[in-house]
C-alpha cells in the first residue's frame, strides 16, 4: 500500500441472535477506537436485519438465551452442514421448547423452518448486498449466542473473497474456546483474546503493511508448519499464541460510544415501528473487571477468567459520556455493562446525578451491602434497575458460594429496593455442598413472611460454567463427571470439536447437596411469591405502616382475604422505626442509651415477631413493614427538596421471566 493511496476500511460485524433493544457496545466501542487511530470503519448490525425476516416476536424469544441455545442450533447446518439428529434435540428440551413457542407465538414446524429456508436465504442476503471484498478486514464480536452464525457467515465470506482476512473476538473467546475455533473452522484466520482497545488498531496496521503478528499479544492464528508439529493445529499447520492481551489499565482513554449504525438498522429492520418495540436502553461501560472476585471469586462465576483486576473511569468522564449520548440520541436510560459497580460512584456518580436532578435511567450491577440510605441517594441519580449479588436468602449458602454477604443483609436491600420502586434482577441458586435441609427450610419460612417484598428474577440450580471455581476446581464443590450440556452435541460436529472445549455451560453430577426433591418446597415458594406479585400492584399482598408523630399504624394485607392492623406508640413506635435497617441487640440499647434501655425492648421486639412484623436474622433484627411515606428513605433535607417539585413518572417493568 502506498502512502498516497486510501486505507482499506474494516468491517465489524454483530450477527444474531440478540434482541434488538441493544446496540452492540462492542461495534459501539471498537468503531470509533478503530476511527481514532486513522482506520475507517463500517459496522454492521445484522442482527436487528435478521430480525425483518424471521418476524420480530419469533426473533425476541429466540434471541433469550434457553438452555436448549436455540438461538445457536439455528445456525448449525448452515455453519457445518447436516449431522445432528433434530428429533432427539427437541424431545431433550420439551419444555424449553414449550416456552419458547409460547412466547414466540410459534410451532416447532416453524423453528424448523427458520432453520432451513430462513436462514440460508438471509446468509445470501448478508453475501450479496454487501461488497464484504472491500475490507483489509473483517471483525466479528461474539458474546452469548453469536457463536454459529459468526461461523456461519465467515464461512460464506470466505469461500467468496478468500484473500479478505477474517477475525473473531469478544467475551465468548478465552485461549481454550478460541484455540478450538481456530483449530476447526478454516474460514477463520484470527482470533482474538482479551482487551482489543490497543491490539486491534495494531493488527489492522500489520495487516495492512504485509507485517508479520509475531508479538502481538491477545491475536491466536495459524503459522504454515512443513513438520506439522506443535501448538494443536495439526495437519502441518500450527496455531501460535503469545497470551491474552492485557487489560486496559486507563478506562478514561476509551471513546464516547457510536451507536449511529444501530439507529439506522433500527429503524430500517422495522423494529422502530413494530408496536411492541422496547424503548432503547444504550450500553455504557465504567468499569472492567471485578473488585469483589479480586478479593473472593464467587463460585459459580464464569466471568473475567483473565480480567478479574478492577478499572474504573472518573466520575468526570461517566458524566461527560452520560451528556454526550443524551444529546446525539435523545436517549436517556443507560444499561451499565460492568460486572459490578465502582464503590465511588455510590456517591460520587449518584450523587452528581441527583445534585443535577438529571432525568437520567440507568441500570447497574451491585454488590448486596447497599443501605437504604445510599439506594435512596441512588434513586434520585436515575438508578431505576439493579442486579444484584443475593443469590440466597441463607446465610450458610451464601458462605459456601464466597458471596461475602448474609441473608438478613440480602433481605435488607430486597425491602429498600421494593422501597424505592428499584427493579430489582436478582436470583436464587440452589445445589452447593455443604447446604443442608434446614438453609432451605428457613428461606421457605421467610419467603413466606416477605410476599410485599420483589421477588427473585429466577431460581435455578447454580452451573459450573467455564473458568468458575466449580468448574476449575470441581472436586472441591461436589462435582463429579463434570460434561459439557448436552444441547452441544446439536451445535458442534463431534468428529470436528471436542466438546469438552468448546462448551461454556455444562453440567455434572453432585454429593453433598439436597437434590431436586429437597428443592421443591423452595421451588414452590418462589413460584406462589412471583405469581402473587405478577397479579399487578393492585392484588399484590402489602405490609405498610403509616407515622404519626409518636406512634405507627401497620396495615397487613399478606394473608388472602383478611387485613390485620396492629398500632404502636411512644418507645416501641421508635424501636419499630429503628429496625427498618437491620440492628443487633447492642446497638439497638445504644441507640436508646442506657437510660431508656431495658426488658421492654426484649418484650417489644418478641412482641413483633409473634405478630410477624419482625425478623431476627443473623443475630439482627428487621422490621419487615415498607414506610407508606414515600420520602422515608431519603435525608430529610433531600426529601423535602424532592417533594417541593412534582418529578416525571418513571414506567417500571418486571421482566417476565419464562
Amino acid at each position: 500500500m502506498t502512502e498516497a493511496s486510501p486505507r482499506k476500511p474494516v468491517a465489524l460485524v454483530c450477527m444474531p441472535t440478540l434482541s434488538g433493544r441493544f446496540p452492540s457496545f462492542q461495534l459501539g466501542l471498537l468503531g470509533p477506537t478503530l476511527e481514532r487511530a486513522g482506520i475507517p470503519v463500517e459496522p454492521h448490525s445484522l442482527y436487528m436485519h435478521f430480525g425483518a425476516h424471521v418476524g420480530w416476536r419469533l426473533h425476541e424469544a429466540l434471541a433469550e438465551v434457553w438452555p436448549c441455545l436455540v438461538g445457536e442450533w439455528l445456525w448449525a447446518r448452515a455453519a457445518f452442514g447436516d449431522f445432528a439428529d433434530d428429533d432427539a434435540y427437541f424431545a431433550a428440551y420439551p419444555e424449553a421448547f414449550r416456552q419458547v413457542c409460547e412466547q414466540g407465538g410459534c410451532t416447532i414446524a416453524d423453528i424448523r423452518q427458520v432453520r432451513d429456508e430462513v436462514v440460508p436465504a438471509f446468509l445470501d442476503l448478508c453475501v450479496g448486498s454487501v461488497d464484504w471484498g472491500k475490507y483489509s478486514l473483517v471483525g466479528f464480536t461474539v458474546l452469548f449466542q453469536q457463536q454459529l452464525a459468526t461461523l456461519a457467515l465467515a464461512r460464506e465470506i470466505k469461500r467468496r473473497h478468500p484473500h479478505v482476512p477474517i477475525i473473531l473476538g469478544g467475551g465468548t473467546f478465552e485461549d481454550d474456546i478460541a484455540l478450538e475455533i481456530l483449530r476447526s473452522c478454516p474460514q477463520v484466520d484470527l482470533v482474538h483474546c482479551g482487551d482489543a482497545d490497543e491490539t486491534l488498531p495494531e493488527i489492522v496496521r500489520r495487516l495492512e503493511a504485509g507485517e508479520p503478528l509475531a508479538g502481538v499479544r491477545g491475536v491466536m492464528r495459524r503459522d504454515p508448519d512443513p513438520a506439522g508439529g506443535g501448538g494443536g493445529g495439526g495437519g502441518g499447520t500450527r496455531i501460535l499464541f503469545e497470551g491474552r492481551a492485557e487489560n486496559l489499565a486507563d478506562l478514561d482513554r476509551t471513546p464516547v460510544p457510536d451507536y449511529d449504525e444501530y439507529f439506522r438498522a433500527r429503524a430500517e429492520s422495522g423494529y422502530a415501528a413494530w408496536p411492541w418495540a422496547e424503548r432503547p436502553l444504550l450500553p455504557i461501560e465504567t468499569a472492567r473487571g471485578c473488585w469483589w472476585g479480586m478479593k473472593s471469586h464467587c463460585t459459580f462465576c464464569g466471568l473475567n477468567r483473565a480480567g478479574m483486576d478492577f478499572r474504573a473511569k472518573e466520575v468526570r468522564n461517566v458524566l461527560a459520556m452520560l451528556d454526550a449520548l443524551a444529546r446525539r440520541y435523545g436517549v436517556l436510560s443507560y444499561n451499565a455493562i460492568d460486572n459490578i459497580i465502582a464503590p465511588s460512584y455510590v456517591e460520587k456518580l449518584f450523587g452528581a446525578l441527583a445534585a443535577a436532578r438529571a432525568d437520567f435511567k440507568i441500570h447497574y450491577e451491585i454488590k448486596a451491602n447497599l443501605t437504604r440510605e445510599q439506594l435512596g441517594r441512588m434513586k434520585q441519580g436515575g438508578l431505576y434497575s439493579v442486579q444484584p449479588g443475593v443469590e440466597s436468602l441463607s446465610t450458610n449458602v451464601l458462605r459456601l458460594m464466597k458471596k461475602g454477604t448474609t441473608a438478613v443483609r440480602n433481605l435488607e436491600l430486597i425491602k429498600w429496593c421494593t422501597y424505592f420502586g428499584i427493579d430489582n434482577l436478582y436470583n436464587i441458586l440452589l445445589g452447593f455442598a455443604g447446604e443442608t435441609a434446614d438453609d432451605y427450610r428457613q428461606q421457605v419460612e421467610l419467603i413466606e413472611r416477605v410476599p410485599h417484598y420483589q421477588p427473585p428474577y429466577s431460581i435455578c440450580r447454580a452451573r459450573p460454567d467455564r473458568g468458575s471455581p466449580m468448574y476449575t476446581a470441581p472436586e472441591a464443590h461436589g462435582i463429579r463427571a463434570l460434561r459439557p450440556e448436552p444441547c452441544y452435541r446439536y451445535l458442534f460436529p463431534p468428529d470436528r470439536f471436542d466438546l469438552r472445549r468448546i462448551s461454556y455451560y455444562c453440567e455434572d453430577d453432585r454429593e453433598g447437596t439436597l437434590g431436586e426433591a429437597g428443592y421443591e418446597p423452595i421451588r414452590a415458594a418462589v413460584a406462589r411469591w412471583r405469581e402473587r406479585w405478577l397479579a399487578g400492584p393492585e392484588s399484590r399482598p402489602f405490609l405498610r405502616y403509616e407515622k404519626l408523630l409518636d406512634a405507627i399504624v401497620t396495615w397487613d394485607g399478606r394473608r388472602d382475604g383478611e387485613v390485620r392492623r396492629f398500632a404502636y406508640e411512644g418507645r416501641e413506635a421508635r424501636l419499630y422505626e429503628l429496625c427498618g435497617d437491620a440492628h443487633g441487640r447492642d446497638a439497638i440499647d445504644r441507640a436508646f442509651g442506657p437510660e431508656a434501655a431495658g426488658p421492654w425492648i426484649d418484650a417489644a421486639l418478641e412482641a413483633f415477631i409473634a405478630n410477624d412484623l419482625l425478623v431476627h436474622l443473623d443475630g439482627r433484627y428487621l422490621a419487615l413493614a415498607l414506610p407508606e411515606n414515600p420520602w422515608h428513605g431519603f435525608p430529610a433535607r433531600e426529601a423535602a427538596a424532592a417533594a417541593a417539585a412534582p418529578a416525571a413518572p418513571v414506567k417500571r417493568a418486571l421482566p417476565v421471566v419464562a
